[in-house]
């Protein structure tokens, strides 16, 4: 993570000078992310994993600080799925560096009936076919080996957990992605010279 620093206020990572994608920034430019996903939702996502965040040491008070109008269902979920699924927070809203791109990876676990720990990814209502690739971006960086799960909060307030199969495909398809994403930025930066 050498020289890795991150702006909050334009949601951008940047190494040595240079622009780093974000796993969102490298799925949207790939013309992965649904045309619906607007700014909104992804703040709303954003209040409720911190306030998820903030449960495991703190009161649920303290926790819905954060939190607005239209959010306390997915919190509700949220808060469902710590017990639902025996969640044993490993690690939580950590820095991923992928070299090549970076993100946040919402929790790293271990889940009730299961082994390995798993990276998880939050989803404020459903998840979108490309999450798959999403986690393989977050989990192939680390140390060791991670299962991968999303865990849906629904607007109903339950939480639906679905395990991603292991296959290399979402690895293979995640680096291709980030190929394609690269190539556009850099034409976006220096032009094409020919």
């Amino acid at each position: 993570m050498a020289g890795l620093t991150f702006d909050v206020a334009s949601h951008t990572f940047w190494r040595d000078g240079h622009r780093v994608l974000s796993v969102t920034q490298v799925l949207r430019r790939c013309g992965l992310t649904s045309p619906y996903w607007t700014e909104e939702a992804r703040d709303r996502g954003t209040r409720v994993h911190r306030a998820l965040h903030v449960l495991q040491s703190a009161s649920d008070r303290e926790a819905r600080e954060g939190l607005r109008d239209g959010d306390d269902p997915f919190y509700q979920a949220g808060r469902h799925a710590l017990d639902t699924f025996g969640i044993e927070v490993l690690g939580a809203e950590e820095l991923v560096d992928g070299g090549s791109y970076a993100g946040w990876l919402d929790l790293r676990c271990h889940l009730r009936g299961f082994t390995e720990p798993f990276v998880i990814d939050y989803k404020s209502g459903r998840a979108a076919a490309w999450t798959p690739l999403q986690l393989a971006a977050y989990a192939s960086p680390l140390p060791a080996y991670h299962r991968r799960a999303f865990i849906e909060l629904l607007p109903t307030g339950k939480p639906k957990l679905t395990t991603c199969r292991e296959t290399r495909g979402d690895l293979r398809n995640w680096h291709a992605c980030v190929t394609v994403a690269q190539l556009q930025l850099s034409l976006e930066t220096h032009g094409d010279d020919d």
